[in-house]
């Protein structure tokens, strides 16, 4: 049965994506956040510690394993009593560490196939992959600010393009390097940027009301939405919102819905890509013992059931 609640006063962390070129000012954005457990994923945090400006720094990891962050978020999530911040700097080499773990994957497919490395891409099933880790990710956010704890996700920018008359392209613009879809989440989108040697961010995004987009603010920093974060309308008790267990719902029926789509030699083709040669001569001659044959075309559809039902996972 869903559950239904009552509006009401809760406490609940800033959810923040903070973004622009190298030299812009993101890591001492990040830094002026209270009680700052920091993810580090460039090696950018060291120049700073035991300066005045990693003052609210209390504690950082250093890492690109998007395994390692998501299990420090859900050590966080168990009791983050000690932290009232956790900044993730950056999103990008998270985003490329989880992109490269599944080409290696690939390419350890490609081997056991005989095919070459070079050549091996990241397949639709890794892309659906990476998708449902990075929304896990997202979510894994959402739950930690409802505990109260404000989240820094720190980004590079890519630049958007677009043709031109003479087909040519040009930059129109600039987007944060990172899963599209996960800017959605943010109460807040700030592009970072320099101007005549002064450090400035332009609003994209503000769910607080205290800016208007296109804003924008000289040296942004924690203290101007501090009073959002630490006033009397953002008080009282924090809410567990936990949508990852819908994720798990959703991970199931997407993996039940790829193996409705692919037939099955298809099927078999993909177990047998992740199989040694050893384990594929092993898997053919059982698959082989049951359906009196090892062709495709001349099995019944009764073996291709029992196939399916004893030897795929």
């Amino acid at each position: 049965m869903i559950k239904i609640e009552k509006p009401g006063m809760h406490k609940k962390g800033l959810k923040i994506l903070v973004y622009g070129d190298t030299g812009v000012g993101k890591t001492i954005f990040a830094l002026s956040f209270p009680k700052s457990l920091v993810f580090d994923s460039e090696d950018g945090y060291e120049w700073y510690e035991g300066t005045d400006k990693a003052k609210n720094m209390v504690g950082i990891v250093r890492s690109q394993s998007f395994e390692d962050l998501s299990e420090l978020m859900e050590d966080l999530n168990q009791g983050p009593d000690n932290y009232r911040t956790l900044v993730i700097d950056s999103e990008t080499k998270i985003y490329e560490n989880l992109q490269e773990a599944l080409l290696d994957v690939e390419e350890r497919r490609a081997r056991k196939k005989h095919r070459e490395e070079l050549d091996a891409n990241i397949s639709q099933r890794s892309w659906g992959k990476i998708k449902q880790n990075a929304l896990r990710l997202q979510n894994n956010k959402i739950r930690l600010a409802s505990k109260g704890i404000n989240i820094v996700s720190v980004s590079q920018s890519a630049d958007v393009m677009e043709k031109a008359g003479d087909n040519t392209m040009v930059k129109i613009g600039e987007k944060p390097d990172m899963h599209k879809k996960a800017k959605y989440d943010y109460d807040i989108k700030l592009l970072l940027f320099v101007k005549d040697n002064k450090y400035y961010g332009k609003v994209e995004k503000d769910r607080t009301g205290l800016y208007e987009v296109g804003t924008i603010l000289e040296n942004p920093s924690y203290e101007n939405w501090k009073d959002k974060v630490e006033g009397k309308a953002n008080q009282g008790e924090t809410k567990d919102v936990d949508f990852t267990k819908d994720v798990d719902q959703s991970n199931k029926a997407y993996e039940k819905h790829l193996k409705n789509e692919m037939t099955f030699e298809e099927r078999v083709m993909d177990y047998a890509g992740t199989l040694s040669k050893e384990e594929q001569k092993e898997f053919v001659a059982k698959m082989s013992e049951i359906a009196g044959t090892n062709k495709f075309k001349e099995m019944s559809d009764e073996a291709k059931k029992k196939i399916s039902d004893t030897l795929l996972p």
